[in-house]
């Protein structure tokens, strides 16, 4: 259990070591005591601590986690924003501290992000790597597993995930919008990297932050982003949800791909942005027809 869920690491039976999967669970732990918005020690808690104060030195995976968040708060105009805390705090999704060591600060644009992997706020401000960092997890699970001279795997944190290595397809499985016990089938992917945001288990007021006005919204069914990296596509869930109408863009710009399942009139409504095969994604036969 690492990042509020399950991890799984899957490795073929010639690269199954102890050793290697012993790396990949290190480089996810790491990323959960350095962002998670639940440790007073993490590199989030000094933010909010004393980054108003002076500049705080932060871990160097933390800093690119911050430095993705800033290029995505820019290209959205501000609609993907990870200085959310104090609304999820308030809401009861975080510790009450990150609403209290807060001065009402909720924009991206007001966190420095210094040279030595520094950073710096205006104000006391609580961030929240909650809809990024367990895709950056997977990524360093990854790497790790990479460097560790591993050809080949798939490494799952509760429906983020990636494959590795080989030239194989896998299923993309995602939860019934509407029944979570049950599955749907979107596509094959190859070689790639998959998140899904949606409020399978959620109270209704969702886990959704509306930047704008500071409002918690549930997602609405669910939406499932297909990417190179799995950073890169458990953020965009997050684009695509708040700003659909923009977030073609960004998708074509990363070579990602969206998919989303909405109930309509007691159906299942599958859409997606891919419209024909790709070297790493092929639509499941239902949603190509």
């Amino acid at each position: 259990m690492w990042l509020g869920t399950l991890v799984e690491v899957a490795l073929p039976a010639k690269d199954a070591t102890e050793e290697r999967f012993a790396a990949a669970f290190a480089a996810i732990s790491h990323v959960h005591r350095t962002m998670s918005a639940h440790d007073s020690a993490s590199d989030l808690a000094r933010i909010a601590g004393g980054a108003h104060r002076h500049a705080v030195v932060v871990d160097a995976g933390t800093m690119a986690v911050l430095r993705l968040a800033r290029m995505l708060h820019r290209a959205t105009v501000g609609a993907f924003d990870v200085a959310v805390a104090p609304v999820l705090a308030r809401g009861g999704l975080l510790p009450a501290r990150a609403a209290s060591q807060s001065a009402g600060v909720r924009n991206m644009a007001e966190v420095e992000l210094l040279p030595g992997h520094q950073v710096r706020t205006s104000k006391p401000t609580s961030l929240d790597l909650g809809g990024i960092a367990k895709g950056y997890a997977v990524d360093c699970a990854v790497a790790a597993l990479r460097v560790a001279g591993t050809h080949a795997g798939i490494v799952n944190a509760g429906g983020d995930w990636r494959a590795f290595g080989a030239h194989e397809w896998h299923s993309l499985r995602v939860r019934h919008p509407m029944h979570p016990t049950r599955v749907v089938t979107l596509a094959q992917v190859c070689n790639a990297s998959s998140a899904t945001s949606a409020d399978y288990f959620g109270d209704a007021r969702g886990h959704l932050v509306e930047p704008y006005t500071g409002a918690l919204r549930r997602f609405g069914g669910s939406i499932t982003v297909v990417a190179p990296s799995c950073a890169l596509a458990d953020a965009l869930t997050k684009v695509v949800a708040l700003v659909p109408e923009t977030s073609h863009k960004l998708l074509s710009r990363f070579a990602a791909q969206a998919f989303r399942l909405d109930m309509c009139d007691d159906h299942l409504l599958a859409t997606t942005t891919c419209t024909s095969p790709t070297a790493h994604l092929r639509l499941a036969p239902r949603l190509a027809a």
